[in-house]
This record gives structure tokens, C-alpha cells and sequence, in this order.
């Protein structure tokens, strides 16, 4: 009788607890992190969406698309190893100021390569080697300065907004950036993005988090002592083990056939336009947005493990669904339970990291995390481009990618109870 007394003390507790946390819109830090997440995805969904455009439809080396994957993943790989041991040994905002501002300089030189240039796929080639160098940076301490600005309890619900904000933006920028295309030119999508990208990295700048008292003390310790200290501290934990298991799996066999296979499934399996493309882009934004929301409003701080495999599992599912249609709007409904199942499972999954991991070396926790989880990425890229190579399409290679993921997922799911119960 008493645990039972025990346990509806502690409930109680955590909800006067819940009750009585400021609210994200209050956070002055967040609102500025929320503006330049908005600028900066919408800028970075306008040069995704036109590069991969650009690539196929003018230039008509599809095949080659996966080169601009790969030159951007191979840099963002090895950088990966060090930068969480950056993030946790010098100032986050300024490491993200100095990405998002680097980034918009590198745009506004594209502007001009493309007003008195030659543009070919080496020049998206160069472009994606820097901006995987700078991502590499940008995602190690975007991700550890989320707990040092937002309180636990609102953890799911900073997230969520972040992640909402990012899909809201990608649901609009492809539609405006496909009929710029159409109607207009390259240039300017390509200086819009850079003005969003430098007024991105004022906001970022203009924020002031607490004070790091670890951070010092890190920046006193010899840096590979403090790189091996995060390695140390993710290999001694069998559940960051088995997420870094399950996120590698998913990289590998979804993310390299979705990224590259989208524009070719509109091109030869839907026979589309670019506006087409746009429209499958927004559908999976669309869904991913309406995950946001959902988990969001409910601010999921209980189960967060199974909910992150379950929501794994029906994505797959949706992406095998999605590699069997053969119409734009039967695409964008698949795309769009896809993007709905896996952002609830993105959400639960890191905040549940932000939570059960040290402030002290969340940067290299989480830099080491995002490195295992992109690892795999360009042999994904690569092994997509082979198989595309040897006359196989884009949508068995897409069917056979998520079953795989849903059959792990499934697995991991049945096995490990430890993930199963992770709050």
C-alpha cells in the first residue's frame, strides 16, 4: 500500500511540477532559437529542394545525384567525431553563428557563380563538402544547448516546436521555391536563402544561455581526454548503445533511398514536374508537422522509449506503402503518415536523450550519437547509386529499405525491455 502511495505522490508531484515551469513562448533564449530555426530551415529547404531539381532536370545527370550526398556526408562524418568535444568546450551560439553565417556567405557566392558563372555538378559538389563541415558543428551543439535554454519538464514540447517549425517551413519553401523555378530562376532562390541564413545567425548570436561552469573546465583539459571521455560514457551505457544501433539501421536503409530516390520517384515513376515534387515534399513536411503537433501538445514525458519503437515500426510501414503508388496524391498521403509516424518517433527519442544524459557532456553525447546514426549515410548514398546503376528502380529499392527498418524496429522492440520502458 505504501509504494502505491509513493507513486501517487511522485505523479502529483511531477504534475504541480509540470503546472508550475514558464512556458517556452516566455523563454526569451527559445523565441530567439525558434526564429532563426525558422529562417534557417526555410533557407536550407529552398537550396535543397533546387539543387536536387537543378541536378536532375537541367543538368540530367540523376545518376549522379548521390555524389552531392556523399561530398556533403563524408566531411559531416569526420567532423562529427570532434565536434560534440567542440561543442562542450567553447561557446554554442558562436559555433552556431559562425555555421548559419558562413553558410549564407557561401550562398551569396553561388548567386553570383550563377550570374557570371558556369554552373555544373561540381560546383554543388564543392558547395556540399563545406556545408557538411559546417552541419557537422552546427548539429553537436544545436542539439546540447536545447537543455541549458528549456527547462526538463518542457523538453518534449521545445522540441516539438523546433521540429514544427522546421516542417511548417519545408511544406512552403519546396511549393514557393518549385514555382520560382518554374516562373522565375535560380538566383533568386538561391539569395533568398542566404539572406535567411546571415539574419539566422544575428538571432542565433543574440541569444545568452546560463552560464557553463563545465564548459571551462573543459576547455582546461587536454581535448582528446575529453573526446574519450564521451566515447567512454556512450560505450558504458547499453541504452545509448542499442539507440545508436536502431538510428544507424534506420540511416542506412530509409534515409539514403528516400533522399535520393524522391526526385527520381516523381521524375520516372510519377512522370512529374518540379512542381510535383514539391507538393510529394510537402506532403511528408505536412506529416511531419502534424507529428510535431500531436506530440507536442501532449508533451510526452512517460514511455518515451516505446513510443519512439512503435511509431518506428508504423513509419516503415507507411514508406512500404509509399514505394507501391504510382499517383501524386496516393504518394503524398503515404509520405505524409510517414512524415507523421516518424516525427513523434524523432521527438520522443531525443528528448529522452536530453534528459537522461549529463549537461556536462551532453555535447559529445550527442555529437557522437548523430556521428554513429550518419555513419552509415554515404555507403547509403552509395549503395542506392549502385543499385540504381545496375537498372533496378528507385521504388524496390525503396520497398526493400523499410522493410528492413520495420523488421529491426520490430525486433529491437520485442527484445529490449530496457528501451521499451526508457521515459
Amino acid at each position: 500500500m505504501s509504494s502505491v502511495n509513493e507513486a501517487t505522490v511522485r505523479e502529483r508531484t511531477d504534475d504541480l511540477q509540470e503546472e508550475s515551469t514558464p512556458s517556452v513562448f516566455k523563454n526569451r533564449n527559445f523565441l530567439l532559437l525558434w526564429g532563426a530555426a525558422l529562417l534557417s530551415s526555410f533557407g536550407i529547404s529552398f537550396f535543397l529542394f533546387s539543387q536536387s531539381w537543378y541536378v536532375v532536370n537541367v543538368l540530367n545527370l540523376e545518376a549522379s545525384l548521390g555524389l552531392i550526398y556523399i561530398a556533403a556526408s563524408i566531411p559531416r562524418l569526420l567532423f562529427m567525431i570532434i565536434s560534440g568535444t567542440v561543442a562542450d568546450r567553447y561557446d554554442k551560439t558562436k559555433i552556431m553563428f559562425l555555421s548559419d553565417f558562413i553558410r549564407g556567405l557561401l550562398l551569396a557566392g553561388l548567386v553570383l557563380w550563377f550570374l557570371f558563372g558556369s554552373i555544373t555538378l561540381w560546383t554543388f559538389v564543392g558547395f556540399a563538402f563545406f556545408f557538411g563541415i559546417l552541419d557537422a558543428f552546427f548539429w553537436a551543439a544545436e542539439s546540447a544547448i536545447i537543455p541549458s535554454i528549456v527547462q526538463k519538464e518542457n523538453l518534449t514540447r521545445g522540441n516539438s516546436i523546433i521540429q514544427m517549425t522546421n516542417q511548417t517551413s519545408f511544406i512552403l519553401a519546396p511549393m514557393l521555391a518549385g514555382l520560382l523555378i518554374a516562373y522565375g530562376n535560380y538566383e533568386i532562390v538561391f539569395a533568398v536563402t542566404a539572406a535567411m541564413l546571415l539574419t539566422a545567425s544575428l538571432l542565433v548570436i543574440s541569444m545568452k544561455p546560463k552560464k557553463d561552469a563545465e564548459m571551462e573546465a573543459n576547455k582546461n583539459k587536454k581535448f582528446w581526454k575529453t573526446f574519450r571521455e564521451g566515447v567512454t560514457y556512450v560505450k558504458d551505457s547499453r541504452l545509448l548503445t542499442l539507440i545508436v544501433l536502431a538510428t544507424i539501421f534506420l540511416n542506412l536503409f530509409i534515409v539514403g533511398p528516400m533522399t535520393m530516390g524522391l526526385p527520381l520517384f516523381v521524375k520516372n515513376i510519377l512522370e512529374g514536374t518540379a512542381v510535383d515534387f514539391s507538393f510529394l515534399e510537402a506532403g511528408l513536411a505536412g506529416g511531419m508537422l502534424i507529428g510535431s503537433i500531436v506530440i507536442g501538445s501532449l508533451n510526452v514525458t512517460k514511455k518515451r522509449g516505446k513510443l519512439t519503437l512503435l511509431t518506428l515500426v508504423l513509419s516503415g510501414i507507411a514508406f512500404i506503402g509509399l514505394s507501391f503508388t504510382t499517383e501524386l496524391w496516393q504518394s503524398m498521403v503515404m509520405l505524409g503518415l510517414f512524415g507523421t509516424f516518424l516525427s513523434i518517433s524523432n521527438i520522443s527519442s531525443i528528448s529522452a536523450i536530453q534528459s537522461m544524459i549529463e549537461e556536462k557532456v551532453l555535447g559529445r553525447v550527442m555529437g557522437l550519437i548523430s556521428l554513429a546514426s550518419m555513419g552509415l549515410i554515404p555507403v547509403s548514398y552509395a549503395l542506392t547509386s549502385a543499385v540504381l546503376s545496375l537498372g533496378i528502380s528507385i521504388h524496390h529499392i525503396m520497398a526493400a529499405g523499410s522493410i528492413l527498418v520495420t523488421l529491426f524496429a520490430s525486433f529491437v522492440f520485442l527484445t529490449f525491455k530496457e528501451l521499451r520502458e526508457l521515459d
